[in-house]
């Protein structure tokens, strides 16, 4: 072993136990090859401040357990975690744990969408009801009037997020009154041939192409890809994404023999103090589902269980431009359009207020003005694309300077800084890109 580049072993004869790589624990299953902070242009010493900040927010029952990795030009040189597995015990966060990564479903999705994009199987202008018919008779609910759709909903306003389906009340609302229809409409308790039936009875909020609305998109998406594939979605996104990438962790159940590996959610109670959160199921919609066994209607919007080994490899693959371990999953190109803001002219992404600096691509939120992007820019590089999850997970890849984080905690509403909703501890996402940003000393290596 002559050098810190080669990542066969992570110990140095005649110094057994002792790791090469100190910035990555020397035992975990490493996603990506090993290389040194110094390597790739972090100091050390810098990148070090995650620890501690990560310890601090722990250390102050902000939160359970938090884990981040971070990567440069294709290896990892972060694997940092602090807590505990589960609170009152002694064990410290898993290596391995298992987290409910919610909203993260999404991009993974939208890859789905594109295998079937590059099969030729769909276009962008292509009208939704060539794949779901039920979808003829949608109409826009206007001053309590149901009035037709002024333009027929395409893929492109779909896989915007911007076809004009309501979601509940708590995210974005632009209608209330159609929201308080989605809410009552039972949307998740049957199959997913059971919620597009019902979707096509509910009235549009908007017009499609006149308003990013964050929620249901990806359901249409989901729904799709089974019409398209003849096969359920398991079982199309282990055959075509997760067995090719290496994700063996990552889908919508776990097996009993690992549930154990599930991080526990939590929740902050009004003395800011952490408890149990009451469900325990991969997204609340699904309350009811133990940790782990698969539900009879499989989320697209944020049905998934990963680890961030899993996650990191996903991640890579897109920073590949759609590549990993000589595996290809999409096309350079297909992943060019999956990260272009695809938003309408005019139309800008929002939750509870419009989003400055941040465009929309396929599941991913897009980094176009870092000096201005609201609760996602700062020290970041034009052009990075990103999401997150409810629960608290979230991930960014930034081209500029080749670098992916993927953080991963279990919370109730951890994620909502990322929205800008309020949540009443410190941003621990925001927090660590200050720190590895601060840490990268030498962009130029």
């Amino acid at each position: 072993m002559s050098n810190t580049n080669n990542t066969e072993s992570n110990e140095i004869p005649g110094l057994e136990g002792r790791s090469l790589f100190p910035d990555v624990s020397a035992s975990m299953a490493t996603p990506l090859p090993v290389a040194t902070a110094t390597s790739v242009g972090f100091s050390s010493e810098r990148l070090a401040r995650l620890d501690a900040a990560m310890q601090a927010e722990i250390d102050a029952g902000h939160y359970a357990a938090i884990s981040v990795m971070v990567a440069r030009h294709g290896k990892l040189v972060k694997f940092q975690r602090s807590g505990l597995q589960v609170l009152g015990s002694k064990e410290p966060l898993r290596e391995d744990a298992i987290f409910r990564i919610a909203s993260m479903t999404k991009p993974i999705i939208a890859v789905a969408m594109l295998l079937l994009y590059e099969e030729g199987k769909w276009q962008l202008d292509d009208p939704v009801t060539k794949f779901i018919p039920e979808f003829a008779d949608l109409k826009v609910m206007k001053n309590d009037d149901l009035i037709p759709l002024d333009r027929p909903m395409t893929l492109r306003h779909v896989m915007a997020s911007s076809a004009g389906f309501a979601f509940g009340p708590a995210v974005g609302s632009t209608n209330i009154k159609v929201d308080e229809l989605y809410a009552a409409a039972g949307l998740w308790s049957g199959t997913a041939d059971d919620m597009i039936a019902k979707l096509a009875k509910l009235p549009l909020e908007s017009q499609p192409g006149t308003e990013f609305r964050y929620g249901l998109q990806q359901e249409v998406w989901g729904a799709i890809i089974r019409r398209i594939a003849g096969e359920d979605l398991d079982t199309f996104l282990e055959r075509r994404i997760f067995i090719p990438l290496g994700m063996k962790d990552t889908g919508f159940g776990v097996p009993e023999s690992q549930r154990e590996r599930i991080a526990p959610r939590y929740t902050l109670d009004e003395n800011l103090n952490l408890k149990l959160a009451a469900d325990q199921s991969a997204f609340p919609t699904l309350v009811g589902n133990a940790p782990g066994v698969k539900p009879k209607y499989l989320l697209s919007i944020a049905g998934l269980y990963s680890t961030a080994q899993d996650y990191m490899r996903f991640a890579q693959m897109l920073s590949n431009g759609g590549q990993l371990d000589g595996v290809r999953i999409l096309s350079p190109s297909s992943v060019k359009l999956m990260i272009s803001n695809l938003l309408p002219a005019g139309v800008s992404m929002h939750f509870d207020q419009p989003f400055t600096g941040i465009g929309y691509g396929m599941g991913v939120g897009l980094v176009l003005d870092p000096a201005h992007a609201d609760f996602n820019g700062g020290a970041i590089g034009k052009g990075s694309f990103y999401w997150g999850g409810v629960h608290g997970t979230w991930f960014w890849v930034d081209p500029v300077n080749d670098m992916i984080v993927v953080g991963m905690v279990q919370q109730e509403s951890a994620g909502n800084a990322m929205t800008g909703r309020p949540y009443p501890v410190a941003d621990i996402r925001g927090i660590s890109r200050s720190i590895i940003y601060g840490a990268l000393v030498d962009p130029a290596l």
